[in-house]
Formats: structure tokens, sequence, C-alpha cells
């Protein structure tokens, strides 16, 4: 496995500098001591004041589809990493990005109004609508082909409402998912995303089939860890993904391909 470096508080836009590098490392320094303003499974969210919260990632991974669940060390670092780059090629392109600085373990972000519901992007028919919809190769579609498992096509965007464990998340109508977030403009904002990084991970050899976003309630800020653990992303056709974890593989296979994800990307 690539050996993540530690790095000095790393801003993600000029713009948002919103704390010195003195503050976040105070901030990180009383973690423990700030307000909690929520917990969950793959992260624990501080409060610093009314406009920033800091945020710690757990170094756990989680598949509802497999039933397999695990504290995996060093892959919360992994995955800081890898968000790291992704945010800041997102917010060099001009998307509007909470995040404004990571540290060693943690990063600093605008307190958004941020409902549970996950932004997902398909490009490919893989996980949930393989999976959920049966028999529907053995349909022709509208204009005469079939939705073949694995087959690529135009990204679309789904909303998922995140239900508490054990309950998996379940797919929205689009009304019932306007009335919490604006679909229209997250919509935009998440296909918008989704090309700009498909295109830089295509340079380096990564091959993005699906992504899971989080977006404010306004449907204009992308908020949260963008890596591995909530896309699918393949390298000369093997997992670089949770897939990994889905079909069965072992911690330190899971921390070395994600490893490699951070090389290609670091790069």
């Amino acid at each position: 496995m690539k050996s993540a470096a530690i790095p000095d508080v790393v801003y993600i836009t000029d713009a948002q500098r919103v704390i010195s590098p003195v503050q976040a490392a105070e901030m990180r320094a009383i973690f423990d001591r700030l307000p909690l303003l929520i917990e969950g499974e793959s992260k624990i969210v501080k409060q610093i004041n009314d406009e920033l919260v800091i945020i710690t990632l757990k170094p756990t991974l989680f598949s509802y589809s497999a039933n397999r669940t695990a504290v995996v060390e060093g892959s919360d670092e992994l995955r800081l990493r890898i968000s790291q780059v992704l945010w800041k090629e997102l917010a060099t392109a001009g998307v509007d990005i909470a995040v404004a600085c990571v540290g060693a373990d943690f990063y600093v972000s605008r307190k958004v109004d941020a409902p549970p519901i996950e932004v997902i992007v398909k490009s490919a028919h893989v996980g949930t609508p393989k999976h959920l919809y049966h028999n529907m190769d053995k349909y022709r579609t509208r204009t005469g082909g079939v939705l073949l498992p694995e087959l690529r096509h135009e990204p679309y965007v789904r909303f998922d409402w995140r239900n508490p464990l054990p309950h998996k998340d379940e797919c929205m109508p689009p009304w019932l998912a306007d009335q919490f977030i604006d679909t229209k403009k997250a919509e935009e904002v998440a296909l918008q995303s989704f090309d700009i990084l498909q295109r830089f991970l295509k340079t380096r050899g990564i091959d993005m089939l699906d992504i899971c976003f989080f977006i404010s309630a306004d449907g204009r800020t992308v908020f949260g860890e963008i890596s591995p653990d909530c896309m699918r992303a393949k390298y000369e056709h093997e997992d670089l993904d949770k897939d990994l974890w889905r079909k069965g593989k072992d911690r330190q296979t899971v921390l070395n391909r994600w490893g490699e994800f951070l090389g290609l990307v670091e790069h």
C-alpha cells in the first residue's frame, strides 16, 4: 500500500480561507470538547461556530447489500487524502465546495443545510438498478435497445433517502425529494461534478461508473467526502472502490487498492 503523506493544513480554494491553519489546528486539538452536531457510521461532525464545522472520518467499512461491516484502520486516512484531491478538482472547476481546508486527520467545512439525501449519478447499469429491477433486460426500450447489466449509458441522477441502520436507503419520487432539496439545481450540480471528476479520473486511467454526492438543500453546494467509499471506479477493469468490500475482499486488499487509487490521483 502507498504510504499516505500527512500534510499541513491545505486549503481547497483561496476564497474559502475562513479559518487560519493555526485556528484549524487548535480546533482539532480540542475536538473532543466541541459540541457534537452529528455522529454517523462513517464520520463525526463537531460545531466550531454558527458558520463552521470540523469533521473526522471513522475507519469503518459498511455494505448493506453484502451485510458486512468492519473497522479497517487506515481506510479513513485514504478516504480523506483522496477526497482532498477530488474536492480541489471540483473547486478549481468552479463547483461550490463547502470544505474550506483539510488537515492530517480532519477537515473544516462551512455549515450547510444538509438533508439526509444522497444525490447519485449513474452512467452504467450497475448497482441498485441492476439488482432492484428484475427482468428489465427482457424488455426493449422505447428506442429499441436493451438495458443489459454493466451497459454504459448517458448519466442520470436519482435521489435516495438515507435511513438509519439497520434500514436500507430508499429511492425517492422526484416530488418527494423536492420537498427537502432543490432537485433541479442539485441535478445540475451533480451532473456537472460527475463530468469534471470523470474527465479527471480518466486522465489517470480510472473509469468512474457512478458516484454518490451530498448536496445542500438549495442544491448549490457539494459537501462531504468524495472517495472510493462512495463511487464505483475501475482501473484496468479491476475494482478500486467499495465493490472490493461487497465482494468479500479482506481488509488489506481494500487498503492496497485504495492506496493505488491515491497514488494515481496524486500525480
